[in-house]
């Protein structure tokens, strides 16, 4: 399969940037994330057998516990996974022998790649995986948001809202709607929870039911969606692996573009392009 370019390969600050275009102009986008979770339902059956997919640990805790939000195997997902990664307009994905990601290498970007191979997924652009967690360190993030109308998907969807009230309070947020989902199963019933609901921007984390809802609420509802994994219980709970830029507290913060520099560097931004198309932690 053809390596994408070297200049698809984007940024924080650029997946920012293309962001707020698509809100200023009012066109949809879809952000989508391939980590480890999203490359095991992937290779169910196709890439991998399926003994030696469940006997992986993420397998194993979709089976037993209700953390990941499917149960594996489950060809219905990895179908509508690789559909909805093919049409997304960015896609995250881990860097060659990623480091910050917490799991096997095996489970992220060479079985990527070989995903990629399988399914002749070439994706439009490609940014690092945890493009979620590094969006929330620049201040150009939090001020893409002042005076928006969001949404947020997720169990944390009422955590967050207060996180985000207490926090960023002056920033004028306008939370449109929260939603709750637990299942892959109930994709559809947030599709439709999303029809009528004026928003500027969807943040869904939802663990691998992400991508596909994500691809879906830009492609079907021409909104702008992104796939922002862990981001809000890690800032909830005030966990050190997310860092978010805070506003300042002077009374009359100056000006900034949304374009503007970041407070905090992200721990791992180089432009490394990947060989394939890569994977990731669905975090």
């Amino acid at each position: 399969m053809d390596e994408p370019k070297r200049e698809a390969w984007l940024s924080t600050e650029e997946v920012i940037e293309r962001i707020h275009q698509a809100m200023a102009e009012k066109r949809p986008l879809s952000v989508v994330r391939v980590g480890d979770g999203e490359n095991i339902c992937l290779a169910q059956y196709k890439v991998w057998s399926i003994r030696k997919t469940l006997s992986t640990r993420w397998a194993r805790l979709s089976r037993t516990t209700n953390w990941k939000g499917v149960r594996l195997p489950n060809v219905l997902l990895r179908e509508q996974l690789i559909a909805s990664i093919k049409r997304a307009d960015i896609v995250g994905i881990p860097y060659e022998n990623d480091r910050e990601i917490l799991a096997k290498q095996h489970t992220l970007r060479p079985l990527t790649d070989r995903c990629f191979r399988r399914y002749k997924i070439r994706p439009k652009a490609v940014c690092h995986t945890f493009v979620n967690r590094h969006m929330v360190e620049y201040e150009s993030f939090w001020e893409m948001l002042r005076g928006k109308k969001a949404v947020v998907i997720s169990r944390w969807a009422g955590d967050l809202k207060r996180w985000v009230g207490t926090k960023y309070n002056d920033f004028d947020i306008d939370f449109a709607k929260l939603i709750r989902i637990d299942r892959f199963e109930e994709i559809p019933k947030v599709l439709r929870k999303m029809e009528k609901v004026e928003c500027d921007i969807v943040l869904v984390s939802a663990g691998v039911n992400a991508v596909i809802l994500a691809e879906r609420l830009a492609r079907e509802q021409g909104r702008v969606a992104i796939d922002f994994g862990k981001s809000a219980v890690f800032m909830v709970k005030g966990d050190r692996k997310v860092r978010p830029w805070r506003p300042r507290t002077a009374k009359a913060p100056a000006e900034i573009s949304v374009s503007g520099t970041a407070s905090a560097a992200p721990a791992q931004e180089r432009p490394e392009a990947p060989q394939s198309s890569g994977g990731g932690e669905g975090a």
